[in-house]
């Protein structure tokens, strides 16, 4: 019994060295999960990438919110003009001339959040010819215009930088979903591991009580206690371990390679899981899951954005459905000095109107502006009852992911009561076999039976830790749970 256990120990010093983690990833130490996925979030690519997309996007925001920023625009000129004496004429009035004129416009403009548009131009010119002295003509002019019914309002003109800011809540929420789908990766795999690493340990044991029953069978031929071809079960179950063994070790390496993907780091680092040791019971309420999952669901409020949009969108089609009546004004100076000391002569011009459009076409006939108004109106309509479905969808999630969640905790008791009694099985019949009072394909059986018990167990956790984290994403809050929040990288 001391040699099994020192092969057993020999066993589990074998396998700690072929799962030792690779230099740069906690080497020398073991990985919980929270260290996979603090890796994950620093290296998976998908990530960074989403997070590259961010730098647009912030970017685009800050157009948009700019609008209203007045432009300016500066204009200088030169040019030259000149006539020549026509070929062939002897008339000396006919003698070229030649004519500079420079010349500075400027233009601002700004759009107010009414949807005025207010314009400011000034220009200042030199034109002069070798036989006159220059003349300088310089003004300027102010001018708005009002839109008192279609493009006119707050809600209108603020309407693009709302659909920006809502564009920019949309991205975060795309980006929590990229983040989020991450790590549920990585969680996945790593628990897989965990498990494959188990069921190694699993396969191992019951290797050596193969081996045992091997050479307690062969203890009893010796001792003429046992016909010699009694020996034949246990040697094919031996055998039939080994073989397991050998399907355990691949799995393992898979597993392991499957979450070297997860995280996106080298496929060749080594990585030592540690086991989860608390298996907490679950923690939600029924109503409680559900104020969750319609408070940080990531497509629920992506959709609550949308349906924010949809209304704007209406909103816009609806003004663009008014006739076009406008508020006009203007004023401007313009001076003029036909020498450098000659006196200036300025002159001041103002007007002041209304100015409206009717599309008389529209009155009688199906117009665009109409068919994007229905259109509208009916998006609408139809985005409500998306709503509402999805709603109602989300609720049936949840239920479903409470009940399978608590349904797997109830599990893992029965799973482990069944996994006790038959480690007591085996060692019974262990006993009763030395006796001669059992067999071989008795204690095989009990062995076999031990397997599937302690790989139900393990089973058991895996699936209710997955069932948790299944729960924890039908409510949006897998980040949250974990204390990973969305930072803005540089």
């Amino acid at each position: 019994m001391i040699a099994c256990r020192l092969q057993a120990v020999i066993a589990l010093c074998l396998l700690s060295l072929y799962l030792s983690p690779a230099v740069g990833y906690a080497a020398g130490s073991t990985m919980t999960l929270d260290d996979c996925i603090a890796v994950a979030l620093r290296e998976n690519r998908t990530i960074k990438n989403a997070y590259l997309d961010r730098v647009v996007q912030k970017y685009t925001l800050r157009m948009a919110e700019e609008k209203f920023i007045p432009t300016l625009t500066i204009t200088p000129a030169i040019t030259g003009t000149g006539t020549t004496r026509a070929l062939g004429s002897s008339n000396a009035a006919s003698a070229g001339t030649t004519t500079t004129t420079s010349a500075v416009t400027t233009n601002a403009s700004e759009k107010l959040p009414t949807g005025a548009t207010l314009t400011l131009n000034g220009s200042y010119g030199i034109s002069s010819t070798e036989q006159s002295s220059p003349t300088r003509a310089y003004g300027w002019n102010a001018s708005l215009t009002q839109p008192l019914l279609k493009g006119g309002g707050l809600d209108v003109n603020l309407a693009s930088v709302r659909q920006a800011r809502l564009t920019e809540q949309s991205n975060i929420l795309s980006l929590k979903t990229t983040i989020t789908a991450t790590v549920t990766d990585v969680v996945s795999a790593y628990r897989s591991y965990v498990q494959a690493i188990k069921s190694l340990e699993i396969t191992r044991q019951s290797l050596e009580r193969s081996r045992e029953l091997v050479a307690t069978n062969r203890e009893l031929i010796a001792a003429g206690r046992m016909a010699a071809i009694e020996i034949v079960q246990s040697e094919a179950d031996l055998a039939n371990r080994e073989f397991s063994l050998l399907s355990a070790e691949n799995q393992v390496d898979a597993a392991r390679l499957a979450l070297t993907k997860a995280i996106d780091i080298d496929k060749n680092s080594r990585i030592s899981p540690s086991t989860e040791s608390e298996i907490p019971p679950v923690p939600y309420s029924h109503e409680q899951a559900k104020r969750l999952a319609f408070e940080n669901r990531p497509d629920y409020l992506q959709s609550l954005l949308n349906y924010e949009n949809t209304k704007i969108q209406l909103m816009l089609a609806k003004n663009g459905t008014l006739w076009d009546l406008s508020l006009t004004g203007s004023y401007g100076e313009d001076y003029t000095r036909s020498a450098a000391t000659g006196p200036v002569s300025s002159n001041g011009v103002w007007t002041a109107g209304l100015t409206l459009t009717i599309p008389f076409d529209n009155l009688y006939r199906a117009s665009t502006e109409r068919s994007a108004y229905i259109a509208a109106d009916i998006a609408l309509r139809k985005f409500e009852n998306d709503l509402a479905r999805q709603r109602e969808n989300i609720e049936i999630e949840v239920q479903d992911a409470l009940r399978n969640a608590e349904m797997n905790y109830r599990q893992i008791k029965l799973a482990t009561l069944a996994r006790t009694l038959s480690e007591k099985k085996v060692e019974i019949e262990t006993e009763k076999l030395k006796a001669g009072r059992s067999t071989n394909f008795q204690l095989v059986s009990y062995q076999n039976d031990l397997v599937s018990a302690q790989n139900n167990e393990l089973a058991a956790i895996i699936t209710y830790l997955n069932a948790l984290t299944t729960l924890e994403s039908k409510l949006g809050i897998i980040l949250e749970r974990r204390g990973i929040t969305l930072s803005e990288r540089k």
